[in-house]
């Protein structure tokens, strides 16, 4: 549903984004390894030793996590920590692998699926029968390619119990994940973005009650529901726990744990919500409900009611309407285009244009569920049928290579050899094997030569002392542990896609609340897009980052992990082209060509460190005469601007990263007119993000980042409020503002939502060229910089230990292969000479 943007502008919460991406450079150059947190990606396999123990194990792969998993069923997962046990249980439909690892190439490999082929031009009947949406002009007979693909199923494939996987068994699991009267979380990969399925969300919703806003989205035009409380003429709703369906974001739990309205009085009221997550407005709670709210309201200026004693807008945001209609009842099979053929086929029809390299890396998931265990745990007793199908080992059912022997909750789970996987073979001693059936480097390997994986849950000090006693085979580094281990051999490095910014909270009349009652003194400077730009050339950039090792200066939204056409073309770079490159070149006033320093976009672009101080104090002096002239600020006077830093306490990185962007503001205000700037870090903050956005602070600190095979889409979580909440939601309302864009020779005027969401789906741009989208996303990369909403600094890195036990198959890490992975994993000890290696002294990683 959409949002309204009256009460935006006081309140958003950003919800993060839990896909992470990472990209390439060797051991020493900035290599990966996992998180503990998802240690499936960490692992991968080898040979050496002949040594096996008395239950037959030989490798036993042993790594920690801060936090088990819950809930690992494909359909309703949350967590990282829930998707890393499906990592070991489960089998995608098709993997990437190393083809040849000296040169970095990768290749498709096939695991529940045995092919998959664009057959659109085939099936163009499935184009009508299922809605899909085609591009303006464009009809079903001339489509030939990118809508319909037929999935051949592997005939061997069985869950650990023997039962046979078919089509039967994809066709099920889509009814269940889809099921109108589930509402599984999980749905939503399959409703929205580019692998979108046909005709599913018209089955999700099939018979569901339909739920308005009471305020139009985005302010426009009247409320359309009209009540009286005082006559009881309403049926209004309220959501109090779903992020989704609040109009700010914010469910009322988070305010709860803001401290602004009663937790206990909200138990109560939550009681009577609907399976969808609605309480009725009644004659009984409405004054509950309106003073729990007029509670919070009032802390941003605003209030329940008007001073007539009638209900304001603001409030009416957070209310919603049952319509009393429900959606048109659809059945599966005449909806939704997901269907079978035979026995082992299976058709896959999405609802916009997609290449067929982009379905296949939608496939390297999988949604299956074991029939039997998935109905014997339902409760059909709600409103909305649940299962607790995957929360524990007996609800759990394994079709990948490792089963779940034991699991001990927030203290220990244990994974050893599917016997009833479909790679496994049985060698003349009896032990089960796997080989690749494609070839890696020229020839067949073993894979998954790991027979056991045992996880403990420990936090990182104690994870830290059991790595260097050898009782764990990675650990991950805080930023004191990786200066003191920069030189280990075992230290590995790997580049994020995540760009750390300072992003900023503009709003002059927040400003001014900020100083008069949230710590900050002459904040109302942070409105002026002078004094951001000077802050942003203030910064040196190549010093800033050795306060945290591994980290890389970064200039522009993007870095250099994302690739616009990587399936085809591992060079392209989006940071590499001379589009992305100009627009950086501009931004920073840096020319190139005959009669310059730099011969061509490329020394140029090369040539920037974002750091000009001489500019930075001449804007910075600029600044303060504007601010002084408007009234705003006295020369001379002090500023103390609170930053909401981080959720944890800070520790010395981020005291030395604060201590260096004071010194860089200063220097850049020296002789401005501005007195002493304080930039004061503020940690142990729930939610930095909503907290910016919502006027608590004037500046944040944190990352975005993902998407690193389309950064076409990148823009949309700084421009989208549909898609999430932008941190930056202080500052502008991207849905009205307006951006003009020369594309093919034309000036084209879109609003910034509108140009976010023009390359993907059935935007305008959607099927355009490279080189057209290109000028589009550099364009928008651009002009957004010059607002000084955010200033970009710095790129993250994993940084990780490796035990001298184990080995990656390759130094070098490739973004479509890692290190080769669980599958490719090396050891250079069994299990038994590890423990007598341990017996002789003590390890090293220095």
């Amino acid at each position: 549903m959409k949002k309204s943007n009256k009460f935006a502008s006081l309140l958003i919460l950003f919800i993060v984004l839990g896909m992470m991406l990472t990209a390439c450079g060797s051991k020493t150059d900035g290599g990966s390894t996992a998180t503990s947190t998802d240690a499936s990606e960490t692992t991968g396999t080898s040979t050496s030793g002949e040594s096996t123990s008395s239950d037959g194990v030989k490798y036993t792969y042993h790594t920690y996590t801060t936090a088990l998993g819950n809930n690992w069923n494909p359909h309703t997962w949350e967590t990282n920590a829930d998707d890393a046990i499906q990592g070991y249980i489960s089998s995608p439909l098709v993997d990437i692998s190393i083809e040849d690892s000296e040169n970095a190439i990768y290749q498709w490999v096939y695991e529940m699926a045995t092919s998959v082929t664009d057959v659109t031009a085939e099936h163009q009947d499935d184009l009508e029968k299922y809605a899909v949406v085609l591009p303006e002009g464009q009809t079903a007979a001339d489509t030939t390619e990118g809508y319909v693909f037929e999935i051949k199923l592997n005939e061997n494939a069985k869950w650990e119990d023997g039962t046979v996987i078919n089509a039967d068994t994809y066709i099920y699991s889509m009814q269940q994940l889809l099921a109108p009267d589930m509402h599984n979380y999980r749905a939503n990969n399959y409703l929205t973005g580019e692998s979108a399925i046909a005709g599913a969300l018209a089955y999700y919703n099939s018979g569901s009650p339909i739920i308005n806003p009471v305020v139009a989205a985005y302010g426009e035009g009247e409320p359309d529901y009209s009540f009286d409380t005082e006559s009881g003429d309403y049926k209004i709703l309220v959501n109090l726990s779903s992020n989704d369906m609040t109009v700010s974001s914010y469910s009322f739990y988070d305010i709860a744990g803001y401290g602004y309205i009663d937790s206990t009085a909200l138990d109560t009221l939550n009681a009577s919500a609907n399976a969808y997550g609605y309480v009725e407005v009644t004659d009984d709670n409405v004054e509950t409900i309106a003073g729990l709210m007029d509670n919070y309201l009032s802390a941003f200026g605003a209030s329940v009611y008007n001073e007539d004693g009638t209900l304001s807008d603001v409030y009416k945001e957070f209310l919603f309407y049952d319509t009393g209609e429900k959606s048109e009842v659809v059945s599966y099979d005449d909806t939704v285009g997901v269907y079978k053929v035979d026995d082992y086929t299976i058709r896959y029809v999405v609802e916009t244009y997609i290449d067929l390299n982009y379905m296949l890396s939608a496939l390297t998931s999988n949604w299956i569920v074991h029939e039997a265990t998935y109905e014997a745990g339902k409760d059909t007793t709600g409103e909305l049928v649940t299962t607790d199908y995957g929360t524990s080992k007996e609800t759990s059912m394994a079709y990948g290579p490792y089963r779940i022997e034991s699991l001990q909750e927030e203290k220990q789970i244990v994974f050893v050899r599917n016997e009833n996987w479909y790679g496994y073979e049985t060698d003349a001693d009896g032990n089960l094997v796997s080989y690749t059936d494609f070839e890696v480097d020229g020839e067949t390997k073993q894979q998954y030569l790991t027979d056991k994986v045992v996880i403990d849950v420990m936090q990182d000090d104690a994870a830290k002392q059991a790595f260097l006693k050898g009782e764990l085979d990675e650990w991950s580094l805080q930023s004191d542990d990786a200066l003191t281990y920069a030189t280990s051999d075992q230290l590995y490095k790997t580049d994020l896609t995540y760009n750390y910014r300072l992003f900023f909270h503009t709003n002059l009349d927040s400003l001014k609340t900020m100083d008069e009652s949230k710590g900050n003194t002459n904040s109302v400077v942070m409105s002026n897009s002078k004094f951001r730009e000077a802050f942003s050339l203030s910064i040196d950039r190549a010093e800033f980052v050795t306060a945290t090792p591994g980290w890389k200066p970064s200039y522009g939204i993007l870095n250099n992990l994302y690739y616009y056409d990587a399936f085809n073309d591992p060079e392209s770079s989006y940071r590499a082209s001379e589009q992305a490159m100009e627009a950086i070149c501009r931004l920073y006033g840096v020319e190139y060509g005959s009669g310059t320093a730099y011969a061509d976009v490329t020394a140029a672009y090369e040539s920037i460190t974002g750091y000009n101080l001489t500019q930075a104090q001449q804007l910075m002096k600029e600044a303060c005469e504007e601010l002084v002239a408007a009234g705003l600020y006295t020369e001379g006077e002090d500023i103390v601007i609170r930053m909401g830093w981080k959720k944890a306490a800070l520790d010395s990185a981020d005291q030395n990263q604060v201590a260096l962007l004071n010194k860089y503001i200063n220097a850049a205000a020296e002789g401005s007119g501005f007195g002493t700037i304080t930039l004061e870090a503020i940690d142990n903050v729930e939610d930095r993000y909503g907290d910016v956005e919502a006027g608590e602070y004037a500046i944040g600190w944190g990352a975005w980042g993902g998407a690193a095979f389309y950064p076409f889409t990148m823009f949309r979580v700084y421009c989208d409020p549909d898609y999430t909440d932008i941190h930056e939601q202080g500052c502008w309302n991207p849905a009205v503002e307006t951006l003009t864009i020369n594309v093919d020779g034309t000036d084209v005027t879109k609003t910034w939502q509108e140009w976010s969401n023009s390359m993907t789906g059935t935007g305008d741009y959607s099927t355009a060229d490279f080189d057209t989208k290109l000028d589009i996303l550099s364009s928008m990369e651009e002009e957004y910089l010059k607002l000084y909403y955010c200033i970009p600094i710095a790129g993250m890195t994993d940084v990780t230990m490796l035990s001298y036990k184990i080995g990656y198959y390759t130094e070098d890490y490739n973004i479509m292969y890692g290190f080769g992975g669980l599958r490719l994993l090396q050891y250079n000890y069994t299990d038994a000479e590890w423990a007598d290696f341990l017996a002789t002294g003590e390890l090293s990683y220095d």
